[in-house]
């Protein structure tokens, strides 16, 4: 028996196939996606979904498996997002992202100001970015007439099944800015403070819940079989923590590096410490987590300034793994790059979206290999401030799994356990928001009992990545003497 699990990413969607019974992977299919040119941070849903149906299909197709043995859906998403329908269900805007900037420092600081104590309930605060204040943005400064909104999760699941009902689950709630987190609800007292219809909002569901099941249509073009049940589904950070195998609080720490970047850890209690976030997680419980907005985009931005450069002189860039590359060269750098310190915020930061960031200590000595493993420094040192902010509630014993496609760099996973100095453990699934989300779909046919036993499926690579203690003391000067001063936060 097998899940497909479905992960709607900021760049990219990956399908990945799911053997429930001995958690074994089959297969996994990625295609790409942009945004729209000219806009802040929208993507065309027509091409996205477009991209998802490829990726179904050549995950199926490169698995060599009857489709038939497909049982369940799960679909994980980028968080906070939003999509506008009219009141007759109709789709009326692009997906927008969770990098979209129309809300400046002083929009947000006139919803706090209208929303009061309000926005305390809010376990993420609010920020530019989230559905709630986007929505408010474009309500006040357009004519455009919503009767619903979704998260792009709910917006993928509607597309695979056809149905018209608008629901969202509380891991996807909960980053929108607009929800109470512990009553795990709309908080529709800080919506009607703000003159918004309540009814816009979608009705809460538990993530594991079946409502919905693949269309005729969908079928036909992918190859699953119609009727096949689809969860609700959830946000891609905490079902990135069950695709890691961290469910409750002793399972340990999970630091992931992708678009964005974060260190989080599972927890029975509601822990709001500034700047962190507490989501709501899956069935039960919270997310408790710092955020930062540009991780590996941070070293994406690095490759799109090299590749342009290259563009000028008239060179085709070369076809090879530029982050790989850019990896082995930065490798080449010592620990702390030689004085040279990156401040990540190129994307500003949550609390503060205005903050830019920047490179400390630039000397004529410093090359393009230094500045690449700035970059990766700067990225880690942001998030061991974060690590440090949650961990003084929790025993230090507790494990480190990396997460994301910065850990399937060698350097950067070392230069994790250098600055956090901890092992790092590895899953061997690194695709773990789409392995989270068919191990819920497992879940939510009832193929286990709970998400638990679930997690018990995820493997680990035998190995962990250990620290090396020289550049233990190293990156800790850096980090109290450098870093901390000048982060803002």
């Amino acid at each position: 028996m097998y899940s497909l699990g479905i992960d709607l990413g900021t760049n990219s969607v990956k399908s990945l196939l799911l053997n429930l019974e001995n958690g074994d992977i089959l297969g996994i299919a990625q295609n790409s996606y942009g945004y729209i040119h000219g806009t802040s941070a929208e993507q065309d849903p027509e091409y996205v979904l477009k991209m998802v149906i490829e990726s179904i299909k050549k995950v199926i197709s490169d698995s060599n498996m009857d489709s038939n043995l497909i049982k369940s859906v799960g679909i994980s998403g980028q968080m906070h997002g939003t999509v506008l329908y009219n009141r007759s269900g109709e789709c009326i805007s692009n997906i927008i992202t969770w990098e979209d900037d129309r809300c400046n420092k002083a929009f947000l600081d006139e919803i706090a100001k209208i929303g009061g104590d309000e926005i305390k309930k809010s376990g993420c605060g609010i920020a530019t970015g989230y559905m709630g204040p986007t929505l408010y943005h474009i309500l006040k400064n357009s004519n455009i007439e919503i009767g619903h909104t979704l998260l792009p999760t709910d917006w993928l699941r509607q597309s695979l099944t056809n149905e018209k009902t608008f629901k969202t689950d509380h891991s996807n709630g909960s980053s929108t800015g607009f929800f109470d987190t512990q009553k795990r609800d709309w908080n529709f007292s800080l919506i009607r403070k703000l003159g918004i219809d309540e009814s816009i909002f979608p009705k809460i569901e538990t993530t594991t819940a079946i409502d919905h099941f693949i269309s005729k249509q969908i079928a036909e073009i992918t190859g699953l079989r119609a009727g096949t049940p689809v969860i609700i589904g959830g946000g891609d950070q905490p079902l990135s923590m069950i695709g890691s195998g961290i469910c409750d609080a002793s399972d340990g720490f999970l630091v992931n590096i992708g678009t964005g970047s974060q260190v989080s850890k599972a927890d029975d209690k509601y822990i709001k410490k500034e700047n962190t976030i507490a989501f709501c997680f899956p069935e039960k419980g919270y997310s408790l987590l710092g955020a930062g907005l540009s991780g590996g985009a941070s070293l994406n931005w690095w490759r799109n300034v090299s590749e342009d450069y290259v563009k000028i002189l008239g060179i085709s860039p070369p076809k090879i793994n530029v982050f790989k590359e850019m990896s082995r060269i930065a490798s080449e750098v010592p620990a702390g790059s030689d004085g040279l310190v990156f401040i990540p915020y190129l994307s500003g930061t949550r609390v503060n979206p205005d903050l830019t960031a920047s490179f400390i200590g630039l000397r004529r000595h410093h090359g393009y290999a230094h500045l690449a493993r700035a970059i990766m420094e700067g990225v880690l040192f942001e998030l061991l401030y974060f690590y440090e902010t949650l961990s003084d509630q929790f025993s230090n014993d507790l494990p480190i799994i990396g997460a994301g496609g910065g850990f399937s760099s060698e350097l950067w996973t070392q230069i994790a356990s250098d600055i956090f100095n901890k092992e790092v453990k590895l899953t061997i699934c690194q695709e773990q928001a789409s392995l989270g989300a068919a191990l819920l779909a497992g879940v939510g046919i009832g193929y286990y009992r709970d998400i638990k036993q679930a997690c018990s499926m995820v493997k680990y690579k035998p190995e962990t990545v250990k620290p090396i203690k020289d550049n233990v003391k190293k990156y800790r000067q850096i980090y109290e003497n450098c870093y901390l001063p000048q982060c803002h936060l």
